[in-house]
């Protein structure tokens, strides 16, 4: 499948709403009809005027992008922006409310500029523009109050329930991402939860081929400092703020993080809605 850029009148209105709830971190209604994208082009202009007016209003560029391979039913690709990207090692990650909503991921690091250009990258050469891989966790969040009512469209165009990403230890190589392992978390030092961890796509690689021809298609591009997310291994985990997490993903390594209070800054995180 196929997305081609399509602007269209609303575009830039329908970007500036869904920055302002972004900010904000409030949940607020659909966008207006006059200006809701109503095709999957239309959404990726959303998230193209989006990306614009962060970069120019706020200095925010995109630090990473959540891919999956496209299906009939459903097509996943977004940018994350810089100012919800966090390390996991750089102390409490900041969080609006009380429940965190993450998702348990391999993020892939580009090392090598992957520019727009005519033909198609092989998967040899988006291997060999990959320089590393760390444990992730997606945070999720969403700009719509009800989610459940909005139109694929719509939810595209608000980045597909991206709110952040954290960004964990590295693995001992981009190829020792598996199709699947156990992921293991506790809370406090009590394991609470333990899931029998599969990719999606079964190839971790598979959403960033895809996403770095896509890319390329739009005349973007990845860069090199950028990471590529592509699917979660346990769908979405609800984990407590103020406390200490950690996710273990089977025999790669242990990512542990703690969600603190943001004292009312509009930084990266947020529960899902």
């Amino acid at each position: 499948m196929q997305i081609g850029f399509e602007d269209y009148p609303g575009s830039i209105e329908a970007a500036r709403i869904l920055i302002a709830a972004r900010l904000a971190g409030i949940a607020g209604p659909r966008l207006p009809a006059h200006c809701r994208p109503q095709s999957l082009s239309q959404a990726i202009a959303v998230q193209r005027r989006t990306a614009e007016l962060l970069r120019e209003t706020r200095q925010d560029g995109i630090a990473a992008w959540k891919s999956a391979l496209p299906s009939p039913e459903k097509t996943v690709v977004a940018p994350i922006y810089a100012s919800g990207t966090a390390d996991a090692a750089a102390g409490a990650v900041p969080a609006r409310t009380d429940v965190v909503r993450i998702e348990p991921e391999i993020a892939f690091q580009i090392a090598r500029d992957l520019p727009p250009r005519d033909t198609p990258y092989t998967e040899a050469e988006i291997d060999a523009a990959v320089g590393s891989a760390r444990l992730a966790l997606e945070i999720l969040g969403c700009r719509y109050a009800s989610p459940e009512h909005a139109s694929l469209p719509e939810l595209l165009a608000d980045h597909m329930f991206n709110q952040g990403l954290v960004l964990g230890p590295r693995i001992a190589s981009p190829d020792a991402a598996p199709g699947s392992m156990t992921i293991t978390l506790t809370v406090d030092g009590v394991e609470v939860e333990q899931h029998a961890g599969i990719h999606p796509n079964d190839h971790p690689k598979a959403g960033l081929y895809w996403l770095a021809n896509f890319l390329r298609e739009q005349g973007l591009g990845l860069a090199a400092g950028q990471h590529v997310i592509t699917g979660s291994y346990a769908g979405f985990l609800d984990v407590p703020a103020h406390r200490d997490i950690e996710l273990a993903y089977g025999d790669l390594g242990v990512l542990r993080v703690r969600f603190g209070s943001q004292d009312g800054a509009s930084g990266p995180v947020s529960a899902a809605g």
